[in-house]
């Protein structure tokens, strides 16, 4: 199987008043394509700068990020924005999404800064939404829909630009227990497509879903 992610001695460091929190330290990691993985750990544990890592949305503060062969960990945010947009879809607890727009806008209009024509982007966006099981709630608003739809919608919306990676953090974390079997669901059903899954979780029975499971514990992956 080849590489998708690699992390070598990744050091993340904050100073505050009380001193130098780090919140990750001398993480080594790697996943490869087509994998189910889950990053389980506490809150505080790392998690979410982890997941910022390796969504491009932060850098290191010392060791070397490779995804899919390229050192993100030196690459200018204008590269970093243009590898998130074509490479990397995020599904985050809180949804994100636009509460004037209907669910196909939501969906639609990420794709309109990759510069994708009208048609596309209708195609695409009506696609997504079907395969996640709402063809027909294409014209709802968010605050018509449940939580478990709204969390599908951002499912959708992350798979319309067909990246490589889907980032998941803490996707059930805001459902009830059916709505976040749903949304499990809808996850495995992308692996099987041969997406690779990283699922940023603290729930051991959702973590136990995936194929593989990292702990990390104060900022150090223990397991």
């Amino acid at each position: 199987m080849l590489e998708l992610i690699s992390l070598h001695n990744v050091c993340k460091h904050y100073r505050t008043r009380a001193g130098v929190v780090r919140a990750l330290d001398n993480v080594n990691l790697t996943v490869n394509e087509g994998e189910f993985v889950a990053v389980i750990g506490r809150s505080g544990s790392g998690k979410s700068t982890l997941m910022n890592i390796l969504g491009c949305l932060d850098v290191p503060g010392s060791g070397c990020y490779r995804l899919a062969g390229q050192d993100m960990s030196r690459c200018a945010e204008s590269h970093r924005a243009l590898v998130r947009g074509k490479q990397i879809g995020f599904v985050f607890q809180g949804f994100h999404l636009i509460p004037s727009l209907t669910a196909q806008e939501n969906v639609e209009l990420p794709l309109l800064y990759r510069g994708l024509t009208k048609e596309e982007r209708r195609c695409r966006a009506t696609e997504s939404l079907t395969q996640v099981g709402l063809a027909q709630r294409t014209t709802h608003r968010p605050c018509e829909l449940s939580g478990g739809q709204q969390q599908r919608v951002a499912i959708a919306r992350a798979i319309a630009a067909e990246p490589s990676l889907i980032l998941a953090d803490e996707p059930t974390g805001n459902l009830d227990t059916a709505s976040g079997r749903e949304v499990m669901a809808i996850l495995h059903e992308l692996h099987r497509q041969g997406k690779t899954v990283v699922l940023i979780t603290h729930d051991p029975a959702i973590a136990d879903e995936a194929g593989r499971r990292i702990c990390i514990q104060d900022g150090r992956v223990v397991q």
